[in-house]
């Protein structure tokens, strides 16, 4: 039976495990840094047996906005509907929150969201930017 709950990190190995089945290369390279991340991070998991098998994280005040970054799911769990559940609670927890913001690649995270109202931002009058990662300059 497939437990959720709200987490506030995840060690290397469940981390490299879990972001290894997706296609998730811009993560890969530094591990400590995701961790980091993840645990400064809203987290809820999914776990079988106390095994990762999904989790979905994002940022939020608690007040007015709200920021999903990923869901990510063990492919063999997909079709346990895991990732549907795993956004179902995110946003139930979360529903006190006045705007939800969703960036994501993934067609099927995507697909997920539409089920849930969600909108592409270019017909609602707001537009989503986002700046790519930039390498810091030492300056002398």
């Amino acid at each position: 039976m497939i437990s959720y709950s709200f987490e506030n990190g995840l060690n290397i190995h469940e981390i490299t495990a879990l972001y290894s089945k997706k296609d998730m290369a811009q993560y890969r390279g530094d591990m400590a840094e995701l961790a980091a991340g993840l645990a400064n991070s809203t987290m809820m998991t999914a776990r079988d047996d106390g095994h990762l098998v999904g989790m979905i994280r994002g940022v939020s005040d608690m007040h007015t906005v709200l920021f999903i970054d990923e869901l990510i799911v063990l492919p063999e769990y997909s079709e346990d509907n895991v990732d549907q559940e795993l956004l179902n609670q995110f946003l139930d927890y979360f529903k006190q929150i006045d705007r939800v913001v969703a960036v994501s690649e993934d067609d099927h995270l995507r697909k997920l969201l539409q089920k849930q109202d969600f909108k592409d931002s270019d017909n609602h009058g707001a537009r989503c930017m986002i700046r790519p990662r930039k390498l810091l300059e030492i300056r002398y």
